[in-house]
Formats: structure tokens, sequence, C-alpha cells
């Protein structure tokens, strides 16, 4: 789970109610891949090795053949790292007073942005396909007033029951900031009372 020390800008008393990232199976074609990048060295490894038993006889050969196993194995390391660290560490984190987008763009760039609840206007869900229904993942779009959709949540495991959870959250946030903004209007009231006081005290001196 994500450490609120480590939550970007952390508000006072802000509590983080859930981190969301895209559904594992959006990664399956990263696995197909790897699976396939593994196998074909060892494809081309025994097909000389059957067809071609002269060719590991060669030194120079042989040492060209590792040599070429090893860079393509740094590549494929080095692709599937990228992607990887692209899938775990885009992620959305929803908190008691804001929405939090973390989004990782290759390996040493990174864009955060963030939205506050009592700005939410509307939260839509949307499934569609086969797959997704039956594995209940998908697109979760938070709107703001006068505004398109400000964050989408990409894919993401239980999307009905993320956006119920974010209106849920956005109304007592707005509740809570109406009730400060009704207090700091009266308390700014009081204070133009006291003045008004203050001066009519001051006239009515002789």
């Amino acid at each position: 789970m994500f450490h609120l020390d480590k939550l970007p800008g952390a508000l006072p008393d802000e509590k983080i109610i859930g981190l969301y990232r895209r559904h594992p199976i959006t990664i399956l074609g990263l696995i197909i891949v790897f699976c396939i990048f593994i196998i074909l060295p060892l494809a081309a490894y025994l097909s000389l090795k059957i067809f071609g038993q002269t060719y590991f006889q060669n030194q120079q050969l042989m040492a060209l053949f590792v040599m070429g196993g090893g860079l393509f194995f740094l590549f494929v390391v080095m692709f599937l790292y990228q992607h990887f660290i692209d899938y775990w560490l885009d992620m959305w984190i929803v908190t008691d007073q804001r929405i939090i987008n973390i989004e990782q763009n290759g390996l040493f760039s990174r864009t955060t942005s963030e939205l506050r609840l009592y700005r939410v206007q509307d939260v839509t869900a949307k499934v569609d396909g086969f797959v997704r229904s039956m594995l209940d993942f998908g697109m979760v779009y938070v709107q703001t007033a006068g505004e398109k959709e400000y964050f989408t949540f990409e894919d993401v495991s239980h999307p009905n029951q993320i956006s119920k959870k974010i209106l849920e959250l956005a109304e007592l946030d707005r509740k809570e900031h109406l009730e400060e903004a009704m207090e700091a209007a009266a308390e700014t009231t009081v204070e133009k009372e006291d003045e008004l006081r203050e001066k009519t005290a001051r006239r009515l001196e002789p």
C-alpha cells in the first residue's frame, strides 16, 4: 500500500482510501512477448545443434553466437523492464480530499496531477466487451463543472465500485467545504459588526 509520507503534497489529516492500477490482464501481451523472446534463441540454438553441428566447432562463430545471444537478452530485459515500470508506476490514488493521477513516462519522467473532490460533479464507469465484462474491469471518467473528462482511470478493476466511492467521498467533501465557507462567512460578519460598533462608539464620544 502507498504510504502517506510518500503522497505528493499530502494535506493535513488526509487519509488514503484506495490505490488503483490497470488490471493485470492488460500486461498479458507483455508476458506473451516475453515467452516468445525466450523461446526464439533457445529454438535457434537447438536448430543449430541438430542441423548445423559444425557451427559450434568453430570457436569464432560460437563466440559470435554467445555475444549475439547476450545482446539479445539484454535488449529483451530492458524492453520488458521499461514496459513493466510504465504499468506498475501508473496509478490513481483516491484520498478523502482529492484524486491523484501519477503517470510514468519512460524510465525517468513522471507526471503528477490532482483534483480536489469537492470539484467533482459526475463520475461515469464504462465496461464494454466480453473480456472486460467477465473480469469486471474498465474505465472510470471523472468530470468537473464546465469541463470535459478531467481524470480517466484506465482499465481498473471494479470500475462501478470505484465510481460510487468517489461520488460518496465528493459529496462528503463538498459538505465539509460548505461548512467551512459558512463558518468563514460567519466570522467575517462578526468582525464587520465589531468594527461597526467601534466606529459608532468613536463617533458618539464627546
